[in-house]
C-alpha cells in the first residue's frame, strides 16, 4: 500500500490532480474482541473489508493499515467528494458490517480520516499523518464520524 500511495502522489504531482486518503479505525474492537473473542473479530474485519471493497471505484486502492485500521487511497479525487464518499462508506459499514453470533447480530461503526494531496500534504508521509491525525480527532470527538485534515 505504500508503494501505491507513493505512485498516487507522484502521479498527482506531475498531473496536478488532486489525491485523497480515507484512513479508517473500527470503533471499540478491543472491547468487541474481549466479549467475542478473536475469531469473531476476525469476522467483523471481513465484513469491513468487504464492505470498503464494494464502495469503491475500479481505480481506487484500499488495504488493512493495521490492527483495525484500513486506508484507502483515492486517486483524482478532491476533499469534499473524499468526504462525501467516506460518510457514504460509514454509513455503510454502520449497517452492513454485521456479525451474526449465537442468533444475535452485532455490529461496529468506524471512525475516518480524510487528508488529500496537494493541500494537506505534499509527500506520503504527511497525507498518511493528516489522515490519522483527522482519524483520531474522529475518535476522541465521539467516533463513528468523518473528520477531514
Amino acid at each position: 500500500m505504500q508503494e501505491i500511495l507513493r505512485d498516487e502522489v507522484r502521479r498527482s504531482a506531475r498531473y496536478h490532480h488532486p489525491l485523497s486518503v480515507l484512513m479508517f479505525d473500527v470503533d471499540s474492537f478491543k472491547s468487541f474482541n474481549d466479549t467475542y473473542g478473536h475469531p469473531q473479530g476476525d469476522r467483523l474485519l471481513c465484513k469491513v473489508a468487504e464492505v470498503l471493497e464494494n464502495s469503491i471505484r475500479n481505480v481506487d486502492f484500499v488495504g488493512r493499515y493495521g490492527g483495525e485500521e484500513f486506508i484507502i487511497v483515492l486517486p483524482e479525487t478532491a476533499k469534499e467528494d473524499a468526504c462525501m464518499l467516506a460518510e457514504r462508506i460509514r454509513y455503510a459499514i454502520e449497517v452492513e458490517a454485521v456479525v451474526e453470533i449465537e442468533q444475535v447480530y452485532v455490529s461496529r461503526t468506524v471512525s475516518v480520516g480524510v487528508a488529500s494531496y496537494p493541500d494537506d500534504g505534499l509527500n506520503v508521509q504527511d497525507l498518511v499523518k493528516r489522515a490519522d491525525a483527522a482519524l483520531y480527532t474522529a475518535k476522541r470527538t465521539g467516533k463513528n464520524r468523518v473528520m477531514w485534515s
